[in-house]
């Protein structure tokens, strides 16, 4: 039984599954609990940097219903995870950027068959926030403060999700397509994985954008990376992209 097990008891079951157990046996790696404080972004730069240079890359998991029932409902053996790892990790992951050109030209090509002169751009505005901290996912509220922290045995960031099944439902892209997209944004601003929800991902990035085109462009491929953060969010990618300029953390919602 997990140390989240014995603290909270079957508040932490649904429908059968030890949420906390069911994350922990499925990623099978070195981690510790930790607690949702004003620390926690802190707290994670601290592991990143020792991961450089341990070997490791940290990812905080939040322990949440939506992640665990997915993976249980794979329910794939300790052989079968192993053996879908070790694809994954062969993969030839080089098709980031024109999975991202493909998605954005396909999507704004709906919404010009569906909303017509509908101006999904907008305007840059100066006076939107940066995001530089973690922020709290949604949770249901017996499980505010749950977090685990793992640290996966990869130098590569991007490979983290072939030990997290994340992804493939919905919008959100496939471990695989996940993999693809974050080996690119990786190579371009050293962007890395770093907290996990059922349904958001958040990423830490050592080296924001700092003008206006960049912002632009990287706006456009998190808009077909995740469209639910403009379209349920700011409205305009403009705006998306005045909200990236200096900004050290993305944030992913997929509805």
């Amino acid at each position: 039984m997990s140390l989240l097990s014995i603290l909270f008891g079957n508040k932490e079951k649904g429908n059968g599954i030890d949420y906390s157990k069911t994350i922990i046996d499925a990623i099978s790696c070195n981690h510790e609990e930790i607690k949702w404080n004003n620390g926690i972004m802190n707290y994670y730069l601290t592991e990143y940097e020792n991961g450089k240079k341990n070997g490791y890359t940290p990812v905080i998991i939040c322990v949440d219903r939506l992640l665990a029932e997915t993976i249980d409902e794979n329910n794939r053996t300790e052989n079968e995870i192993i053996q879908s790892r070790k694809e994954l990790l062969s993969s030839d992951l080089n098709y980031g950027k024109s999975f991202l050109k493909n998605t954005l030209d396909e999507q704004l090509e709906c919404l010009k068959e569906y909303e017509g002169d509908f101006d999904i751009y907008g305007s840059f505005d100066d006076s939107l926030d940066h995001t530089n901290f973690f922020t709290p996912p949604h949770l249901e509220e017996n499980f505010k403060g749950r977090f685990i922290l793992f640290r996966i045995p990869t130098t590569n960031p991007w490979e983290v999700f072939a030990w997290i099944p994340f992804g493939g439902w919905n919008a959100c892209p496939d471990e695989k397509d996940m993999m693809a997209v974050c080996k690119y944004w990786y190579e371009l601003y050293g962007t890395v994985p770093a907290m996990i929800s059922g349904d958001t991902l958040q990423m830490y990035c050592p080296n924001p954008v700092t003008n206006n085109n960049d912002a632009l462009k990287l706006a456009e491929e998190q808009y077909a990376f995740c469209n639910d953060i403009v379209d349920q969010g700011v409205g305009e990618i403009n705006k998306h992209a005045s909200m990236l300029i200096d900004s050290s953390v993305w944030y992913f919602w997929w509805d």
